[in-house]
């Protein structure tokens, strides 16, 4: 079964549903036709996914990856509606754009390409780490929790954070161009990107969310209507927590319905159905949380660091805090200082760990 409706943010990971390789035939003959016509501009395409694969083995590093291979498949895009996405048990990540549909790479830089990578090779960590002997309830989070995306983003933002904000960058872009918004959303995108990023980590956002997405509505109508067509809007997740806590209210909204009806609900606020009072009202009620409550609750600590390799990491992410430092220094938004809180609460916690080890 598909583990989740896909969106222009999150690949994931993905086990056959009964019917695909009936689907796959039907689709035969026109991916056949597609991978003849843009042959060269797959395999160079190949070539800089299967590059961005050994870049993620400097920071993050496992013998099983060893037996994955990176392939096209614009059937996946098919069926999907996902770019790319991770096979465990064929041992392939595939990818599946440019195709008949869709005639780019989706995501088309190496750093975003990292970052997928890295976010769906996460997911073998997460399951290592909670579902060593139940796969089949690893599915069934992800089935109705957003939290196990949370942890594999989470466990990517411990080695390589910039490629994740570029995966966010990179899927909103494309997905605005698909529906004929090329022109974006201009002066938003940067924090938006950023408030996103965040809570497809689970980490905490202090930003006044109903102001900032009514300031883009106005500004930008077009595209914050097709941002709205999405599953989610990541930027009112809960805060990312192990298994054993998905239930527990004061860390947020980490169940798939509510999130989506969260959405729902903005969808009216933006249109002035409901006022800022009433949407406020209506978030306490369905319990969205965006900061930490229990100042002894740690998120950072959902994932482990099991194959995190920190003699390389540490530098990356230090460098990247400074970034987001002199970004918080210059701009009216919390979601630049959030980042960098973030990443220091990685980094503490790499840090400590590296001289553990020593």
């Amino acid at each position: 079964m598909v583990s989740k409706t896909p969106t222009q943010y999150s690949p994931d990971i993905y086990v056959f549903p009964p019917n695909y390789f009936l689907v796959k035939l039907f689709a035969c003959k026109k991916v056949c036709m597609e991978e003849k016509d843009l042959s060269h501009q797959i395999a160079e395409i190949k070539t800089e996914w299967e590059e961005a694969f050994k870049t993620m083995q400097k920071y993050y590093e496992n013998e099983l990856f060893k037996r994955f291979t990176i392939e096209y498949d614009a059937s996946t895009w098919y069926q999907f509606k996902n770019p790319a996405l991770i096979f465990p048990a064929e041992r392939e990540m595939r990818f599946s754009t440019p195709n008949a549909e869709i005639p780019y790479d989706y995501y088309p830089s190496r750093v975003a390409k990292l970052g997928i990578n890295a976010h769906n090779f996460a997911y073998l960590a997460d399951i290592e780490e909670y579902y060593p002997y139940n796969f089949s309830l690893f599915l069934w989070e992800q089935k109705e929790y957003i939290t196990p995306l949370q942890r594999a983003n989470l466990r990517a933002a411990h080695f390589i954070p910039d490629a994740l904000v570029e995966v966010t960058r990179e899927g909103l872009r494309s997905f605005l161009k698909l529906r004929g918004q090329g022109e974006g959303l201009g002066l938003y995108e940067e924090p938006l990107i950023v408030i996103e990023t965040l809570g497809l980590m689970g980490m905490p956002r202090r930003d006044n969310l109903l102001k900032f997405f009514k300031e883009v509505s106005e500004a930008k109508e077009s595209a914050f209507e097709l941002l709205l067509e999405t599953p989610y809007l990541f930027s009112f997740a809960g805060l990312v927590t192990p298994p054993a806590l998905n239930e527990d209210k004061k860390y947020g909204i980490r169940r798939r319905e509510e999130l989506t009806h969260i959405k729902m609900l903005m969808s009216r606020y933006v249109r002035a159905e409901l006022s800022y009072e009433e949407m406020s009202t209506e978030l306490k009620k369905v319990g969205s949380i965006t900061t930490i409550e229990d100042s002894d609750y740690k998120p950072e600590d959902s994932v482990d660091l099991r194959w995190v390799k920190l003699d390389y990491t540490m530098e990356r992410v230090k460098g990247i805090i400074s970034e987001y430092e002199h970004k918080a220094a210059h701009s009216s938004y919390y979601c630049y200082a959030d980042m960098a809180d973030a990443l220091r609460r990685i980094y503490e916690k790499e840090r400590t760990a590296f001289r553990s080890y020593i």
